[in-house]
């Protein structure tokens, strides 16, 4: 639809549009992870077409359905959720630029977006309509817990241990400098699914890792019963944490594994783990947090 309003025949590209938001009505809910080889998403299509048919200049779209369906969105966007409904708020507000807003009594010219830091969130401020349509008003928030969430997840469950080097549980409460550990994260689907994960394993402060090629049991033959997956499609050993990106089509668990040494002394946060769909962020996971204490 978008190449044939660029090319100069809009009738053929309204016919398009049309055919793609009657696709889009029929789309089912995505309630468990789906592979899709495009990386998409039902709502990534949804601000897609709007995006586009609005630059085309196409009306055949239900728009205030598809900005509907938009906002209805809930969790975080993944990268191509995010980019498209930027790029469909931005076609609509060249069309409805501001019209009637006002903030603290000031006409707002263009789509606005303001800022504000704790202190100026304190004070009051007044957002007032003096136009005839309505305007959809976001408020986002950002900012760190005092207190750690509780484990938790939607669609996968996370969770990490250690072992020493002969595949001993070992409790990280109480270990002595120079030790090398096994890290053991275990990645369990709720459900048959489809996904394309990310797992994050953030390190405490007084760790590193001490064998970045450890993905399988390799010749650490006490842990060959470990069974972590030996192909991932992306692997990254930063100084602060673990990374990898595993393509998982089951409802089976998988375990990965990587080794670590205990370098400085001293008592250290340890952030959770996390794991998730990349290109559904709302399935997701992350584990419990804790404490390190390292002893000389």
């Amino acid at each position: 639809g978008a190449a044939l309003a660029a090319y100069g025949d809009p009738v053929r590209a309204d016919a398009m549009f049309a055919r793609a938001s009657a696709m889009l009505d029929r789309a089912e809910p995505e309630t468990v992870p789906v592979w899709r080889d495009d990386y998409g998403t039902n709502l990534r299509d949804v601000a897609a077409v709007l995006a586009l048919s609005v630059e085309a200049g196409s009306t055949v779209a239900d728009r205030e359905t598809l900005v509907a369906r938009l906002a209805q969105a809930k969790g975080p966007l993944s990268t191509q959720e995010a980019t498209w409904t930027l790029l469909a708020a931005a076609a609509m507000a060249d069309e409805r630029a501001g019209a009637g807003l006002l903030i603290d009594g000031a006409p707002v010219t263009g789509p606005a977006v303001l800022s504000l830091d704790a202190a100026e969130a304190s004070a009051p401020v007044t957002v007032e309509n003096t136009g005839t349509n309505a305007i959809e008003l976001t408020l986002a928030t950002f900012g760190i817990p005092q207190t750690a969430p509780p484990a938790s997840g939607r669609g996968y469950a996370i969770s990490r241990r250690y072992l020493t080097m002969e595949g001993e549980p070992v409790d990280v409460s109480q270990v002595a400098q120079g030790t090398r550990l096994v890290t053991v994260l275990s990645v369990q689907p709720f459900d048959p699914s489809d996904g394309r994960l990310m797992v994050n394993d953030p390190l405490p402060a007084g760790f590193e890792i001490d064998n970045p090629n450890l993905l399988a049991a390799g010749d650490i033959r006490a842990l060959d019963w470990l069974d972590v997956v030996e192909e991932v499609a992306f692997a990254q050993f930063r100084q602060e944490r673990f990374l990898a990106a595993v393509d998982w089509s089951s409802d089976r668990p998988f375990h990965l594994a990587y080794v670590v040494r205990a370098v400085t002394p001293g008592s250290f946060h340890h952030p959770a783990a996390s794991v998730e769909d990349m290109y559904r962020l709302t399935f997701r996971a992350n584990g419990k947090t804790g404490t390190v204490r390292i002893t000389e």
